[in-house]
């Protein structure tokens, strides 16, 4: 008798055994498959994880990592905490030293496929989030090529409104960074409202990351500033919409390869598309652009951009030489290394032009307008076309070597070669009436690139001739080193 029932016990305590071993793999076992099972749902693929412990009530999942439409996602540990265990909820969720590798300029073989986001929308269909409540805290790590990874720390938290809404705010904060915005989900994930409260990005501390981005011509470029900004948006399953107003403040920059250089500059952009990266007018103020030995002051720019790739300039004013330069229209597109501009001068001080020419011997005062057409590219600056001419009834002296100009080739009529010859090789001061340069006009001799047609008078006798440029024009300018 006493021997049957501990027989009996025996087998109690070994079902009992096998009941909570059982018990205990399956706790584990369906914690694990609700994790995969309704990341699965969320559209997360390639989900592995370590340790899962806890009750259907509670669980901890440790060493999560998953693919969210190419984008790898890992955290340290996420809790689970699922008051309704039975359903297909992660519940309320917080995650734990999150990490979120992304290669803006697609230099790593799993960088985000942009093109799967383009216009798509949050989908046709409604996909309500996988959690009721995320807090989340780690890091966005920010990758490109030849460049160090940066990290930036990330602070997320999302809390239900209403059955189908749901709340949430966003902090990202990096050396030379920061952001704070909110946004509100929608329509059970139909759509998503958001705003960027505030933005500020140091020009200097993610330069290598932004010319990684923006290729500039002339670099590397040495960059300081601040950016600052503010966006708001909307997503639904038909289009990604938001706008933005971005300023720029205390910037310089200087050219890497080239005697370039921007200091003192501000600008003010709304973006009318963020998405596609298209403006309004936008105004740049620049207190001094200096190329080479040639300043230009107080620039002020009317400008815009267009898909992120073109800048259309309206606009452009600055004050040189004594004077005003402004430009016609015209548009640069990001990356190329040549640039055609179409200048506007008046009341240019000529003297001072002639500073930019210590190898021309002549001397000529007064002042001049017209216009000039240069093209801009690796090699130097090309003066396609243009006109120079003085300011009629502002008085002007010319000085050169008579027996010089004779001796150049010079057009002139007899009296005033007879009066050039007998100056001899004495310097001889006109009185200019008029005084036109012009470059690469229609007509001119092979191997002449400008000529400058002259009148006026000296002392009593007037004078007239027209002095040919041999070679290229460019060749006497000494702007930049």
């Amino acid at each position: 008798m006493n021997s049957l029932l501990r027989h009996r016990w025996f087998w109690i305590v070994a079902a009992g055994v096998a009941l909570g071993a059982t018990l205990l793999a399956a706790r584990l076992w369906l914690g694990g498959y609700v994790v995969r099972s309704v990341l699965r749902m969320a559209g997360a693929t390639e989900i592995r994880h370590g340790e899962v412990r806890g009750t259907p009530w509670r669980l901890e999942v440790a060493d999560l990592a998953c693919t969210f439409r190419s984008q790898p996602v890992s955290a340290r540990r996420v809790i689970l905490v699922r008051e309704k265990w039975w359903q297909a909820s992660l519940g309320d969720v917080q995650v734990e030293g999150a990490r979120v590798p992304v290669a803006l300029d697609n230099s790593d073989v799993q960088a985000v496929v942009w093109d799967t986001y383009e216009d798509g929308g949050l989908g046709d269909e409604p996909v309500p989030p996988p959690f009721r409540s995320l807090a989340l805290e780690g890091e966005l790590v920010v990758r490109m090529a030849l460049t160090p990874d940066r990290p930036v720390a990330v602070k997320l938290e999302s809390q239900p409104r209403s059955g189908t809404s749901w709340i949430g705010s966003l902090v990202a904060e990096a050396e030379g960074f920061r952001l704070a915005g909110s946004g509100t989900l929608l329509r059970a994930g139909q759509e998503l409202d958001f705003q960027v409260h505030s933005a500020e990005l140091d020009l200097a501390s993610w330069s290598p990351q932004i010319q990684r981005l923006v290729l500039l011509p002339g670099g590397p470029w040495t960059l300081a500033g601040r950016l600052t900004g503010v966006a708001e948006g909307k997503v639904t399953a038909k289009r990604f919409a938001a706008t933005a107003r971005v300023s720029l403040r205390e910037a310089d920059f200087k050219a890497g390869t080239r005697d370039i250089t921007l200091t003192g500059a501000e600008a003010d952009l709304e973006f009318s598309d963020l998405w596609k990266l298209r403006t309004s007018a936008g105004r740049l103020q620049v207190r001094q652009l200096r190329a080479g030995r040639l300043p230009f002051d107080d620039l002020d720019l009317d400008f815009g951009l267009w898909n992120g790739k073109q800048i259309n300039v309206s606009r452009a004013v600055a004050s040189a030489l004594g004077g005003r330069v402004e430009t016609q229209p015209f548009g640069y597109q990001l990356g190329e290394t040549a640039l055609t501009l179409e200048l506007k001068v008046a009341d240019l001080r000529v003297a001072k032009l002639f500073e930019l020419a210590p190898r021309v011997a002549p001397r000529l005062g007064g002042r001049a307008l017209g216009r000039l057409v240069l093209r801009m590219d690796e090699s130097g600056v090309l003066i396609s076309t243009g006109e120079l001419a003085t300011l009629p009834g502002v008085p002007a002296d010319l000085q050169f070597n008579a027996a010089a100009l004779v001796r150049s080739g010079a057009t002139m009529d007899a009296a005033t070669e007879r009066l050039f010859k007998a100056a001899g090789n004495q310097s001889v001061l006109v009185r200019v009436e008029e005084c036109r340069f012009e470059i690469r006009p229609p007509g001119l001799p092979l191997g002449t690139t400008a000529r400058c047609v002259v009148r006026g008078w000296v002392d009593a006798q007037p004078v007239a001739f027209t002095y040919p440029v041999n070679g290229a024009v460019e060749r006497f300018l000494a702007i930049m080193p």
